[in-house]
């Protein structure tokens, strides 16, 4: 195991400044105690290697966990780790390395060079400390060839017995634990990612309020830091955890406090100062669904997208689309909580689509891959996939859905100080290309009850603990509640929903169509979907201009057809809304 007292901050940065003069190469002479106690301790020196090799073993291994950024690309140029860089000189190498990051040399010399030094210093730490928690690994021999896992017959002709090339999708980062720090450390690292002054503005307002008398917090507030925090987060597309790191150091330093530590971690992520206020509490009924705090929604709405770039990863090597629903779409950084007590935090809800249901196996052999998927759930869903086999369920109407439950039996190193473990579900919605068109009513050109017919219905193949009823809403916001017909099919359900209805010539999107609507979030098009959907996107735009020509007295809009209106974080409402006025 490694010990994470083998190296202390200050004087692994001492050391790289040094290594950065002198280059790699002159490793083997440099008194470098620290970087060469901890490249001991992460295993770099057991097979005797010289030391400038262990060291940029090392290193590598740090510049990893940058993620693909200008920023890993600026450490490795600084370094000389790229190949023919080792022996140029100190000031050619920080030359290439400011043209990485996008800066003048001397711009990168006084700020940006001192940052990624400082970050690599924690890096190497963070990495003493995962290795310190989980017993040392053998190193594979590089020359023996890595088994493939074993897959069953796939549409792609591979048979079973023999293994498919691993995916080829994006790398997944480890994962990184928050380790206690100077707030200021975790400042000069989260502004030299991005621009977190918005974000930090926000907070700050959201706190002074809270921390006054008033008994009102206006949702313009909330919604604000929500937006700032979306803008943010593209800078750290692959970084979520990262983003977690930086965002606690800024909420920290307008907290005013020095250190990093599970405290304030506890103290912020279940900020009590926001329950007086109506919006973030339980009510008796549990109809009001709670606002999360805000560096709750931080952590739990990053994480998610974390485990949402993992699914794509796993699935890389198959044929597949995702389209995102659910408050992960619509909430981000607004609505999206963790749990609380008996309550589960936010689910998140997806559609993936696959060619043809000739594909399903293969999908769930890769979403079994998926870290932090519960045993149980992997086990229900292969099971459930024989039985859709054993029925002949694909017949073009029906879709396969799964509650998957994330983080039951693992714990999620990003969560350690949490006060939960983060559990929450992924409900997966899993539809063939036929199967969408009839989502989409590909077939139609014209939303209107005399060419597309009053309704439309899909069967979903789905689990006793999914909700039983059915809500609808027209663009006026009225309400309807069909009755489904449901069918009890080896310990699972057959439930025919409503794909659409009209009704007194008005629309209503049934619960697979507001799985889509309003934004339309296509996560990865592997299987085209971004054309179908952009189709129907103008068809219920069309839809809507009718029904506002019917009835030119009342506000209708396609937001106020969504049944989780209420969960729609402000400055996406307002896009949505002004995406229909044509």
């Amino acid at each position: 195991m490694a010990d994470p007292d083998a190296a202390d901050h200050t004087g692994l940065c001492t050391e790289l400044r040094q290594l950065r003069l002198h280059g790699l190469h002159r490793a083997r002479t440099l008194d470098l105690p620290c970087l060469l106690g901890a490249a001991g301790a992460l295993g770099h020196l057991d097979a005797d290697p010289p030391r400038d090799l262990a060291v940029e073993s090392l290193l590598r291994q740090a510049v990893d966990r940058l993620g693909e950024s200008r920023e890993a690309t600026a450490a490795i140029r600084s370094f000389g780790l790229d190949p023919g860089q080792k022996l140029w000189k100190a000031a050619d190498r920080r030359k290439s390395a400011a043209r990485a990051q996008g800066v003048s040399v001397e711009t990168f010399r006084k700020s940006y060079e001192l940052t990624l030094i400082d970050q690599l210093a924690n890096e190497i730490i963070v990495l003493l400390a995962l290795s310190s928690s989980n017993p040392a690994q053998p190193t594979p021999d590089p020359s023996q060839p890595t088994p493939n896992p074993r897959r069953p017959d796939s549409p792609n002709g591979t048979p079973a017995g023999e293994s498919p090339e691993p995916p080829a999708g994006p790398p997944v980062p480890e994962p990184l634990v928050i380790t206690e720090q100077q707030v200021a450390d975790a400042l000069r690292t989260a502004h030299a990612s991005a621009d977190w002054d918005l974000v930090e503005g926000a907070y700050g307002q959201c706190v002074a309020i809270a921390e006054d008398q008033a008994r009102f917090m206006p949702e313009s507030i909330p919604a604000f830091y929500a937006e700032a925090l979306g803008r943010v987060s593209a800078c750290y597309y692959g970084r979520e955890e990262h983003f977690i790191l930086h965002g606690l150091g800024i909420l920290a330093n307008a907290e005013h406090a020095n250190k990093i530590t599970p405290a304030l971690f506890q103290r912020l992520y279940g900020d009590d100062r926001f329950d007086r206020f109506v919006q973030y509490t339980l009510d008796g009924g549990q109809r009001r669904r709670r606002r999360p705090h805000p560096f709750e929604t931080l952590v739990e709405t990053a994480r998610r997208f974390r485990d949402l770039n993992h699914l794509q990863a796993v699935l890389e090597d198959m044929p597949t689309s995702c389209v995102l629903g659910g408050s992960l779409n619509y909430g981000r950084y607004f609505s999206v909580r963790g749990g609380l007590g008996r309550h589960r935090g936010s689910n998140v809800d997806l559609m993936i689509v696959i060619p043809d249901y000739r594909w399903l196996d293969e999908v769930i052999a890769g979403v079994g891959e998926l870290r932090g998927s519960a045993r149980a759930s992997m086990k229900a869903l292969e099971q459930r996939a024989r039985v859709w086999r054993d029925h002949d369920l694909d017949d073009g109407y029906s879709l396969f859905s799964q509650r998957i439950q994330m983080w039951t039996d693992q714990d999620d190193p990003i969560m350690a100080w949490a006060p939960n473990r983060g559990e929450y579900s992924l409900d997966l919605r899993i539809v063939s290309s036929s199967v969408l068109d009839w989502i989409l009513i590909a077939d139609i050109p014209k939303l209107t009850a005399n060419t597309a017919g009053n309704s439309r219905s899909i069967r979903d193949f789905c689990q006793h603990d999914t909700r039983g009823n059915e809500h609808q809403r027209s663009f006026s916001g009225r309400n309807q509640r069909p009755t489904l017909e449901v069918t009890e099919l080896a310990d699972s359900l057959l439930r025919t929903h409503r794909v659409y209805s009209i009704h007194d010539d008005r629309y209503y999107p049934g619960s697979v169509q507001n799985l889509l609507l309003p934004r339309f979030n296509a996560r990865w098009d592997n299987v085209p979907v971004l054309s179908a959907l952009e189709a129907f996107r103008w068809k219920i735009i069309e839809r809507l201009r009718y029904e506002r020509r019917q009835q030119p007295y009342e506000l209708q809009r396609v937001s106020l057809s969504h049944t989780r209106l209420e969960g729609f974080a402000p400055h996406i409402l307002r896009n949505i809304d002004n995406a229909d006025a044509i």
